[in-house]
């Protein structure tokens, strides 16, 4: 087999992509760079004189010469994205060129044979690409700088950044276990707890914790009883087993919506490796959202191929039965579009500090910079070995108030959230122990011994005394009188050694209540019923609801590529205003971008030779569209017999020619612009791009049934009340 060079390769792509352009298309072209075609011909050699126009040095400079700063950003994107499509293109420049320019921009950058469509066997897509005739002369001016621009501060933020800690996390935590009526049935947290909140705090902290709430209901981290909301503690502490970063970029995920495991992965991934890839100097947020765009590209699959990461499926059957949604479907709302993933999760990755608040540009976008969070060193208790030794963080005064200073991790401080109740949160929490949160710690299983323990552990210095006697008074108190739900197996004197011995009852023996009484760790008649048969105690009929606690179903844990963005973006520094950019790092080199002045020459040069032909009014516009577009590159184009009469735009009053144009690009299978007044948009104009299927008249107007891209939905338009109507052709779409 006759191995082919790749660029060779190429350029037979791009001849074959070009002879199979449709023929009204095909010919136009030709026209364009090649005049009037003459019968008989032959569209391969036709295709050889056009490439011998190309291989022409001095064709070949003009084209690059008349490239404008635009330009060449929309190669760049061309060119970085792998696989580029117009839905990519037009996702990636999502809020800075709208469809209908955009989309005008590829047409003529088509035109001006710098890219070229073609289909992909394997998705049956229609992609873009660059013309590997131009290669060599257009690759020098692209630089990924040029997609990802370092930003040019105005204004710095001299605030100090609000973050989230384990230390705010657990205190939160907290105040749910206190105040479980504090949500509305919609889940928003009621006025008078967020005033609670602020209370504590601080003020402005209230929306804050309602994300956090709002994403511990879609983690189903909390459940709903008969009193409001409690927390569910095995998933909780399988929670808070988790990396801190990926606790964080969990809750911003969850805090915008309920997703089945693969997305709440793939979004979080997502984050965590863009605000991983911020420069020192940060970007704007329109640049952090191509970052985010630009990393999922180039590598999809490590977003999406998830089943490794995350071990058995357990967790994504409760998730998806909590939530009640497809899997596949919430998954592909990241394959769709990441920089509006991106743009949902900016505002909360703030609030929690995975992103942070730099300042402000030039354009006055807020630029972001890597937050705090990602620059920690968690504790981790989960490593081969000893454990790590904890800090002693706690300080309890004679009055029973525990002074909680940072340094534990969530999973270390959730034990002591049983036992105490928030009074204060600042730089240190404070909280209370008292008769309430010791009972409350009681009935959730922990002992008084096991109290004391937790305590201990993290206390600097020896209890104090009426501190124990206390918690030994309210734990004689609790024991004094107890309330059991479940099977509860009664026996005689005679048989307590016997249940007791017995190697199939014994370990499930919750509690002995009393002599003889035992709480049995038994879920269900169907269970309790095979329990007795093995223990060969058939005489014996119980019912007993354990106080047991389900192992909670692991969340997601993944890897984050920490040099993603090293390799995808390159360095530099940028300073305020008044400084000066510096782009010392980075193997990125621009090459030499023609001004505006010396471009004007060009065009004033061609303007000037067709003021001195004698040619119809028809023919002089339709070249002097062609020089303004950046088609006509020497004079010898400027033949007035290759341009095609034909009427392919109508505005104002011209009912009857929006009527034709459109009803032509049906006939010849184009597309059509239309330009409606809107004074919603910012430049009081509301463009519409789409394929046209129909046009319906009635004795009032005439309406055309229009594909709308890139949307792909069709929909109704008024001709008579459009402002323009444009006939364009659909190649870069098809």
């Amino acid at each position: 087999m006759i191995k082919v060079d790749p660029k060779v390769q190429r350029i037979i792509d791009w001849r074959e992509s070009f002879i199979t352009l449709p023929d009204n298309h095909f010919f136009e072209l030709i026209r364009m760079y090649l005049g009037e075609i003459h019968s008989p011909f032959n569209k391969q050699k036709l295709i050889e004189q056009l490439g011998a126009f190309l291989r022409k040095e001095e064709n070949r400079r003009t084209i690059i010469n008349l490239l404008s700063e635009s330009d060449i950003l929309i190669l760049a994107a061309v060119y970085y994205i792998p696989n580029a499509t117009t839905e990519k293109l037009s996702n990636f420049f999502d809020k800075t060129i709208n469809f209908a320019k955009l989309y005008e921009r590829l047409l003529n950058l088509e035109e001006r044979l710098l890219i070229y469509r073609h289909g992909d066997k394997n998705t049956r897509k229609t992609l873009i690409s660059l013309n590997p005739m131009l290669e060599d002369e257009i690759l020098p001016l692209l630089s990924k700088k040029i997609l990802l621009p370092l930003p040019v501060l105005e204004t710095r933020n001299e605030e100090v950044p609000s973050s989230l800690t384990p230390e705010k996390l657990a205190a939160f935590i907290n105040f749910v276990c206190t105040n479980p009526g504090l949500c509305k049935a919609d889940g928003t947290i009621k006025k008078r707890d967020c005033e609670k909140l602020e209370e504590i705090f601080g003020s402005g902290t209230a929306p804050v914790f309602q994300h956090i709430f709002t994403a511990f209901i879609n983690l189903s981290l909390v459940k709903e009883n008969l009193n409001g909301y409690e927390i569910d503690g095995s998933r909780l502490k399988s929670f808070a087993g988790l990396d801190e970063k990926l606790q964080y970029a969990y809750l911003c995920v969850a805090g915008i919506g309920r997703f089945s495991r693969t997305a709440l992965m793939s979004q979080a991934k997502l984050l965590l490796e863009t605000a991983n890839s911020l420069p020192a100097t940060g970007f704007a947020r329109t640049c952090v959202l191509r970052t985010a765009f630009l990393l999922f590209e180039k590598d999809p699959s490590s977003f999406s191929s998830s089943e490794c990461a995350f071990g058995g499926g357990r967790f994504n059957s409760i998730l998806a039965r909590a939530q009640g949604e497809d899997e596949n479907s919430s998954a592909n709302s990241i394959l769709e579009n990441p920089s509006a993933v991106m743009d949902r999760l900016c505002d909360s990755a703030t609030m929690f500090g995975i992103l942070q608040e730099y300042g402000k540009d030039e354009n006055g976008e807020t630029v972001f910079v890597k937050g705090g969070v990602l620059f920690k060193k968690t504790v981790s208790g989960t490593g081969i070995g000893a454990e790590p030794e904890l800090p002693k963080v706690l300080n309890i005064d004679p009055a029973f108030n525990v002074t909680v200073f940072p340094g534990l991790p969530l999973k270390e401080l959730l034990p002591l959230m049983r036992i105490m109740d928030l009074k204060q949160f600042d730089t240190a929490a404070v909280f209370e122990i008292t008769r309430k949160s010791i009972m409350r710690a009681l009935d959730s299983g922990l002992a008084e011994k096991e109290i004391l323990e937790i305590i201990k552990k993290f206390c600097a210095y020896e209890l104090p005394e009426n501190l124990l006697v206390s918690i030994e008074d309210w734990s004689n108190s609790y024991s004094s009188a107890s309330l059991y739900k479940g099977y509860v197996l009664k026996v005689d004197e005679k048989s307590t050694v016997l249940v007791q011995n017995n190697p199939s009852i014994s370990p499930k023996i919750s509690k002995i209540i009393a002599p003889g009484a035992f709480l049995l760790n038994v879920a269900s008649d169907e269970e309790a019923q095979n329990l007795i048969k093995e223990s060969g105690l058939d005489f014996i009929g119980s019912i007993q609801t354990p106080k047991s606690e389900l192992s909670g179903p692991a969340f997601p844990v993944f890897e984050i590529n920490r040099t993603a963005g090293s390799a995808l973006l390159g360095g530099g520094t940028a300073q305020l205003r008044s400084g000066a950019i510096s782009e010392s790092e980075g193997s990125d080199s621009y090459g030499v971008i023609t001004t505006d002045e010396e471009r004007k020459e060009h065009f004033d040069m061609l303007r000037g030779l067709l003021d001195k032909m004698a040619i119809t009014p028809e023919q002089r516009e339709g070249l002097l569209l062609r020089i303004n577009r950046k088609i006509i590159l020497t004079p010898q184009q400027l033949n007035a017999d290759s341009v095609k009469l034909e009427q392919i735009e109508a505005n104002g009053m011209d009912y009857q020619g929006k009527v034709h144009v459109a009803e032509s690009a049906i006939t010849q299978n184009m597309m059509l612009e239309l330009e409606y007044d809107d004074k919603k948009m910012p430049d009081g104009l509301a463009i519409i791009v789409g394929t046209p299927v129909s046009v319906e008249k009635n004795p009032v107007d005439s309406v055309v049934h229009l594909v709308v891209e890139p949307e792909h939905e069709e929909r109704a338009f008024s001709l008579g009340q459009a402002r323009n109507v444009k006939r364009i052709r659909g190649s870069v779409l098809r």
